[in-house]
């Protein structure tokens, strides 16, 4: 967590995923493919890797396309990367507890608050209905309409010349510590998500939130 009195925050900037709701990827493919394949393509980093070129923009099929004709004897790769996509929904379970609050209070007071999100803009429609508050941001970046994708120097300038904003009154809430350094390199004030009563601390310190919320 930072602390800073100057210069004043005037615009929060939100992640999407396991900030306002939760995002757990293993729920669309439990109980449908082999978990040891799971396994090897999260430990690897490679499940990260095709899911980024969906959060880029990628289509459903240029991702299974391109996996085929990288590695075409793992056809059980292929299953679980179309299996993601295909069960995507079942990804998305709750709502953040607690972060609902902070961000209508935020919104009550008048302060700007907008989203950057990595996330496939063909699967964005199952997560912008499941935050009923995204209905009243300031402004809204999802990573693959833009074909961008965090931690990327080039999203988070694309939002702040979009909006108006300024880097250094600006707070950008995210629970990657690798979004957050990307944040903080282009001059955003950062706050690396861990708990909503964390985040409340933070902004109640920065004057933004009273100490404590009806």
């Amino acid at each position: 967590m930072e602390r800073t009195s100057t210069p004043a925050i005037d615009a929060v900037i939100l992640d999407w995923g396991n900030v306002l709701h939760r995002w757990q990827a293993h729920r669309a493919v439990e109980g449908r493919i082999d978990p040891a394949v799971w396994e090897e393509m999260t430990a690897s980093g490679e499940f990260t890797r095709w899911n980024l070129r969906w959060d880029a923009g990628a289509t459903r099929e240029e991702v299974l396309d391109a996996l085929a004709a990288e590695q075409p004897t793992r056809p059980d790769k292929v299953e679980v990367m179309r299996t993601y996509w295909d069960h995507f929904e079942d990804t998305l379970t709750e709502p953040i507890p607690g972060t609902a609050p902070l961000v209508r209070t935020l919104l009550d007071a008048g302060t700007g608050v907008y989203c950057l999100t990595n996330f496939n803009h063909l699967l964005w429609r199952h997560g912008q209905g499941r935050v009923p508050e995204l209905a009243r941001f300031d402004g809204i970046v999802v990573s693959g309409r833009e074909r961008l994708v965090k931690p990327g120097a080039r999203i988070y300038r694309l939002l702040l010349e979009r909006y108006g904003l300024t880097a250094e009154r600006t707070l950008f809430v995210d629970d990657s510590a690798a979004n957050v350094a990307g944040a903080r390199a282009v001059g955003l004030v950062t706050h690396h998500f861990t708990t909503a009563a964390a985040l409340h601390e933070d902004l109640a310190a920065r004057g933004l939130l009273p100490a404590a919320l009806d």
